[in-house]
């Protein structure tokens, strides 16, 4: 799996991008292959009075999954990001088991 971060006017340091890493994975490891992902943070001061917007999105076999999430430390936002790709691809997988039976 191929995985992509970017940070905008945000340092992001290697626990961020291990605890970002090794969700991904456990996403792959429950829901098949995750073929490339790409997380981007930003922080703006003059825009949502300095929250982070994170944007994440994770390709798999068929379609490509989006999650963008705001809060007001990067790892909240991060974390809902996740939690939210992690719903979207459950729901994915059961839609595309349910369309081959």
């Amino acid at each position: 799996m191929d995985i992509k971060f970017e940070g905008r006017n945000v340092e992001l340091g290697n626990e961020l991008r291990e605890r970002v890493q090794k969700r991904l994975e456990v996403m792959d490891k429950r829901f098949g292959p995750i073929t490339h992902a790409r997380v981007s943070v930003q922080k703006n001061a003059h825009k949502n009075d300095g929250q982070a917007e994170v944007t994440a999105v994770i390709n798999v076999s068929g379609s490509t999954l989006t999650a963008k999430r705001e809060s007001s430390t990067v790892v909240a936002a991060v974390n809902d990001a996740m939690e939210t790709l992690d719903l979207e691809l459950e729901h994915f997988v059961k839609k595309q088991k349910e369309h081959r039976r």
